[in-house]
């Protein structure tokens, strides 16, 4: 994402109508020396919201909402901030100015746009002119999505054959490696310099960003014989599957407010309930929810509904999601679970029952907390000793991987009023629980070879720690790729410090100095110095190719997310060894505590 000069942020308010930018989106009417009009952030019949244009800014007495021209393009068009000023900006004319002292972006991207939006242009028409277009056409009648539904998700159609793309872009050598580095293209394994269609004869669905320009496509077989059913695009510069999020720009574009978003499994489910009116829907794309479509969904939103079906398959995707979104959890984010019927997914059950029904279903999804209590309930025999001493012990390790400090205690609260014991019960069952292995969500970092050449008893123990090799190979990767991320001169001294304290550290501490000393070092000359040590070398080479590609503000957050992940996991390690030591029960209560205390103050620091 870009870097906006702040200078051009702080003037901008002032350079545009706010008057004209609002009225697109909501009709004014002149009142006095203000503007007035229903509020669009909240239901009312006698308007309350007003813009004042001699001090460009808006404010609802109903709801409260107010704020500059940016804070109600973002709001009402459901953007980020940048989003929202280039908007602003767009819309009035104006062309933004970008802060010069930040790396520009890689001059590849508005090529690799262009070309996947005439894609995005050549499957559509392929849908309304090949000669084979009937079989896609039928198919989607079959499915039940209209013609207008169709446009509005820019529905087309790869025809059969392996040569179309290579065919019309042969001539154009920079077009052909393009399509290659996009997926579109594969190189035939006996012939590299030739290709074939990734996609032959399959109904398009293309993959949009925030912003609506096309990064990636999906495409569904028309013939029972093809596999896979679903094939989407490959990672690349523009797509990461652990990132996007299918519908999530026409989720913001079609629905006026968004007071949750919906997550289900598929395109057609996302299609097939826009198409009845319930547009605030997404996707995964062929992956488990991650931290990373958390984070993007309530940038939009603060409640999210998991819908999955009612099958054993359902319901693990569901608790898998949950142990995924206990880390995430922040103030104010709401999470639900919506499980359908047996047998049903949202295509099918919203084709037999009216949409009314299905808003009803969103509405009466389980919070968190109760689809985590009753979902250990059904594993264990509850109405036994046994079975609430086992609910308790799960329900502990559980809550263990919560960082939230209120809502970690809500829970610990709920779960002693669910088997009917003191809360400092449920309090001690959390504190033995981190004496043992760390949360599935923490060991799901790539393991790697530590930067070493490791002794056979350092072999024996590697697994013990994989996560901070995994967690330093990210940092060395960001740092690699992007020098300049420790060359801020408010941050690379704290950072310097932050870094030096974590283990075997020797490697990313020798990068960092040389990123300092050298503020234009590129990415060779940074590991050249590692030459004669081979085995270093070597994963510090597969370390400077970045899969999946970040930008540079996307790798400065990757690389402080894995440094504070990796002090947290050294600091498990000093408590667990705290406890360990611990003699007494008394001991380990005093060590809880401090812990506690210690959490809830970090949490109000960066409130404040």
């Amino acid at each position: 994402m870009p870097f906006i000069d702040r200078d051009f942020i702080n003037d901008l308010s002032n350079k545009v109508d706010i008057v004209g930018l609002i009225n697109k989106r909501v009709a004014l009417k002149k009142a006095g020396k203000d503007y007035k009009a229903c509020c669009p952030f909240h239901e009312e019949k006698t308007p309350s919201f007003t813009v004042v244009p001699s001090k460009q800014i808006f404010h609802c007495f109903g709801c409260g909402e107010s704020g500059g021209v940016i804070d109600f393009i973002k709001k009402f068009d459901h953007l980020d901030f940048v989003e929202a000023v280039e908007v602003v900006a767009g819309e009035s004319g104006i062309s933004v100015v970008y802060d010069q002292t930040a790396k520009p972006a890689d001059s590849r991207f508005k090529r690799f746009n262009n070309l996947m939006m005439e894609l995005s242009d050549f499957y559509q028409s392929q849908l309304k002119q090949s000669v084979t277009k009937k079989k896609a056409i039928d198919y989607a009648k079959k499915r039940g999505i209209s013609g207008s539904i169709a446009k509005r998700f820019e529905l087309g159609y790869a025809p059969s054959g392996w040569g179309n793309l290579y065919e019309n872009y042969k001539s154009n050598e920079e077009s052909l490696a393009d399509l290659v580095t996009m997926g579109m293209l594969v190189s035939k394994k006996d012939k590299k310099s030739d290709y074939y269609d990734r996609f032959r004869n399959r109904l398009m669905f293309p993959i949009h960003n925030s912003k609506g320009n096309v990064i990636a496509f999906g495409g569904r077989v028309l013939s029972s014989k093809d596999n896979p059913k679903y094939l989407n695009s490959p990672e690349t510069p523009l797509f990461s599957k652990s990132k996007e999020l299918y519908g999530l720009y026409h989720c913001r574009k079609y629905s006026r407010r968004i007071d949750y978003i919906l997550v289900v499994e598929g395109y057609m489910d996302v299609i097939a309930l826009h198409q009845q009116g319930i547009t605030s829907t997404v996707a995964t794309l062929g992956t488990a929810t991650t931290p990373a479509h958390l984070q993007t969904l309530s940038r939009s939103t603060d409640t999210i509904v998991f819908c999955f079906d009612g099958d054993k398959a359902g319901r693990a995707a569901a608790w898998k999601a949950l142990q995924t979104s206990l880390p995430v959890i922040t103030a104010g984010l709401v999470i639900k679970f919506l499980i359908l019927p047996e047998g049903e997914d949202p295509d099918t059950l919203i084709k037999h029952e009216s949409s009314k029904s299905f808003t009803k279903r969103i509405e009466e999804a389980q919070t968190l907390s109760s689809f985590l209590f009753d979902h250990i309930k059904s594993e264990v025999p509850f109405e036994t000793i046994e079975g609430k001493t086992l609910f308790l012990e799960k329900s502990a390790s559980i809550i263990h991987q919560v960082s939230y400090p209120i809502y970690r205690q809500q829970l610990i609260e709920g779960v002693a009023q669910t088997i009917s014991q003191d809360v400092s019960h449920v309090e001690k069952a959390l504190t033995q629980s981190a004496l043992s292995k760390p949360p599935a969500f923490d060991r799901q970092v790539n393991e790697i070879n530590d930067f070493t050449d490791p002794t056979p008893k350092e072999v024996i123990n590697e697994s013990a720690g994989s996560n901070i090799k995994g967690l330093m190979s990210k940092m060395i990767s960001c740092v690699i790729n992007y020098p300049s991320l420790v060359n801020d001169p408010e941050s690379s001294g704290v950072i310097e410090e932050r870094a030096k304290k974590l283990p075997k550290s020797d490697v990313l501490m020798e990068l960092i100095h040389s990123a300092q000393i050298e503020q234009d070092i590129t990415k060779e000359a940074l590991i050249k110095p590692y030459e004669n040590k081979n085995m270093v070398f070597s994963r510090l080479k597969k370390l400077s190719v970045m899969e999946p590609f970040l930008s540079e503000n996307e790798a400065k957050i990757e690389f402080i997310s894995a440094l504070t992940a990796a002090e947290n996991q050294q600091q498990r390690k000093s408590t667990k060894a705290a406890i360990l030591s611990a003699k007494t029960h008394a001991e380990e209560k005093k060590i809880a505590d401090d812990i506690s205390r210690r959490k809830i103050s970090s949490f109000f620091n960066k409130k404040s």
